[in-house]
């Protein structure tokens, strides 16, 4: 007789996730690539939009920033050209897109998945992870395209950018804690995912994404206010952004000082949303 994938006779035990989320791997991977296909089943250019949709927000915010406004998002580097400010916007607007998204699908995960939550015994953690794993694939379409125009604008990247990847690590460690926390929130408080929506504007304008977090210090001090600067970096994603592009566009290894804060808010969420899930797991059933 087979063994059977998931039971109800230990959903609250956190020791029990990794086994449980390995015999589910098979469940897993095929909702990942669902949400992929439904996302883009009816759409003429298909996945082509997980390229387009950046890349046509890159142009909108490079033109306001540098025509509408004057201004430059970050110094040019030498021999770079003049697209190194497009290549800047959009390496902190897919970095935080990936967040938006996979929180926005994490909200609403074990909701749409009433079906599999009331009717199926598996690791309910695999509905809101399945829904960061279909955002890291656009994410991966993104970056790819960033290579690209990286290559194309501003030439072979420097040695450090390689801490990129680890820094990206930091981010899905980060989003992974947050979903968890957020799906299982908005099962008993629906207004949750109101909220994440809300967060995740508000977030948009509070990170670096088209902009270096200097203009912000400059602001802060002309008006007598540089003490607060600190405060700008509660925001992880912040720290993030600048550490990644400190890596891959200043060629400087990103300072502890800088990813110190983002590294413990990712595996303190990550640790406080596994346990908030699996304390409630046994009863998501019952608020669907």
């Amino acid at each position: 007789m087979a063994r059977p994938v998931y039971t109800n006779e230990y959903p609250a035990q956190l020791r029990r996730l990794l086994p449980d989320l390995i015999r589910a791997r098979e469940l897993l991977v095929q909702l990942v690539w669902k949400d992929v296909r439904i996302r883009y089943r009816y759409a003429v250019l298909g996945l082509l939009w997980a390229v387009l949709e950046p890349l046509f927000m890159m142009l909108v915010l490079t033109f306001v920033i540098t025509m509408v406004f004057s201004l430059q998002p970050g110094e040019r580097l030498p021999g770079t050209g003049a697209g190194f400010d497009a290549v800047y916007i959009l390496s902190g607007l897919i970095t935080w897109q990936f967040m938006t998204s996979a929180l926005t699908a994490c909200a609403r995960s074990l909701i749409d998945g009433e079906s599999l939550v009331t009717k199926v015994n598996f690791p309910r953690e695999v509905l809101p992870l399945a829904a960061i794993g279909s955002s890291l694939v656009n994410f991966a379409i993104g970056i790819g395209l960033l290579c690209i125009l990286y290559a194309v604008f501003i030439g072979a990247p420097p040695s450090t950018a390689g801490w990129a990847l680890a820094l990206i690590a930091l981010e899905v460690a980060l989003a992974a804690g947050l979903g968890l926390i957020v799906s299982t929130l908005n099962m008993t408080y629906r207004d949750v995912g109101y909220i994440t929506g809300a967060m995740l504007l508000f977030g948009f304008y509070a990170t670096p994404v088209f902009y270096q977090p200097e203009m912000v210090q400059q602001a802060l001090a002309a008006r007598d206010l540089e003490w607060a600067y600190p405060i700008y970096f509660a925001n992880p994603m912040a720290g993030i952004v600048t550490a990644i592009r400190e890596a891959a566009f200043y060629g400087r290894i990103p300072s502890i000082a800088l990813i110190a804060w983002p590294a413990a808010c990712a595996a303190s969420l990550l640790a406080a949303g596994l346990m908030l899930f699996r304390a409630r797991a046994g009863t998501l059933a019952d608020q669907v």
